[in-house]
């Protein structure tokens, strides 16, 4: 996943912004590979290095920690842990994200699949991995608590907790089996229905574990729907609705906040969302139309996910122009902000120094409930 850094804030907007493993590899020469993921102290002691040498070239726009403190995600397989729990081997490079191996279907393994029982998750090489490197982190640097204090929340980021990026049904589908498994919306929907509860009972079980083992339930949850952009609003409603429902639902019962994530436009699926009915917070990409998102989550908090092509390929009358208009949507929610999550080497250039500057001035040239 991209390193993230805690947001910025500009008179009533934040901006958070990440920097992808491609970027690390060619600017400071962090090998994201196995070591990384599987040696919590060597990641714990490495990324406080990148988080220096990151403040040395990107002060001028907030990135890096002058002193940089433990703050690494207990994450052995990066956000494909559920498909690791599936049998897919977890694939590691030296500049990019763990990827699962795609699997081929197997209906009648699909079929065959038992029941989860807590036991037998215990008892896994990966989750055993995770609770290890917890264990490790925090006889060696303390409270987790204390420490994650010092990040504020992010959706994919939380420092030296064994709660996973748990992703969702459909994405956990799709690094298993590829697009091959979009297939089965057309072909076989009732099996995907009943691999989908599958999927959402080993969820909730992974939720209960590791909040046991943290010593505290989540404040905030998420769903991970980005490939639900792959799929219409018919067929999310015909398989998938009921699974992110049960998550949103179990975040209500231990009072933690729902937040739903989708990095590209939402509109077609806002309907659709909204019948989750217990969510606080959305992360949606910039070509959703927020207009209508405030409409249907009334009191919301929301966050603008922007896109690093858009930002490389667009003038900065253009953007000034997009980020505004916006930024006139934000009035409408009970907190707005922004994001980038992967700043790579091309932006790295120079395009993400001339994009902040620019966002500092729309931000103080708008600010939230006034007119520009």
């Amino acid at each position: 996943m991209p390193l993230f850094y805690p947001p910025q804030r500009f008179a009533g907007y934040s901006l958070s912004m990440g920097l992808t493993p491609k970027l690390l590899r060619e600017r400071f020469g962090l090998d994201y590979g196995e070591r990384f993921h599987r040696d919590i102290l060597y990641r714990i002691e490495t990324l406080m290095e990148v988080d220096r040498l990151v403040w040395d070239s990107f002060r001028e726009i907030g990135l890096g920690f002058r002193e940089p403190f433990p703050r690494a995600t207990i994450e052995p397989f990066g956000h494909r842990f559920v498909p690791v729990l599936y049998g897919s081997p977890c694939r590691y490079s030296a500049d990019e994200e763990p990827a699962a191996v795609v699997q081929r279907i197997d209906p009648e393994w699909l079929r065959r699949l038992p029941p989860w029982e807590l036991e037998d998750l215990e008892a896994m090489e990966a989750v055993r991995e995770v609770i290890s490197q917890s264990r490790i982190a925090r006889k060696r640097y303390g409270d987790l608590a204390v420490l994650a204090g010092r990040m504020p929340y992010n959706p994919h980021y939380q420092p030296l907790s064994c709660q996973q990026n748990l992703g969702s049904v459909i994405n956990t589908a799709v690094s298993l089996f590829g697009q091959e498994a979009l297939l089965f919306y057309i072909d076989d929907p009732r099996i995907l229905r009943a691999f989908y509860r599958h999927i959402t009972d080993l969820m909730l079980l992974c939720l209960n574990l590791f909040s046991r083992e943290d010593g505290c339930s989540p404040a905030e949850l998420f769903v991970g729907d980005c490939t639900v952009a792959m799929i219409s609003p018919s067929q999310y409603e015909e398989c998938n609705l009921a699974c992110d429902r049960q998550l949103s639902e179990y975040a209500r019962s231990i009072g933690a906040r729902f937040l739903v994530h989708q990095d590209s436009g939402v509109t077609p699926h806002l309907e659709n969302y909204a019948r989750l009915g217990y969510v606080q917070d959305l992360d949606f990409g910039q070509d959703t139309d927020f207009e209508r998102a405030a409409e249907l989550f009334p009191g919301c908090c929301a966050n603008c996910i922007l896109f690093p092509s858009w930002i490389a390929s667009t003038p900065v009358e253009a953007m000034r122009e997009e980020l505004l208009r916006v930024m006139k949507r934000a009035r409408e929610f009970s907190r707005f902000s922004f994001s980038i999550f992967e700043i790579d080497p091309a932006l790295a250039e120079g395009k993400i120094f001339e994009f902040y500057e620019l966002f500092r001035q729309c931000c103080e040239s708008r600010p939230v409930g006034g007119e520009a």
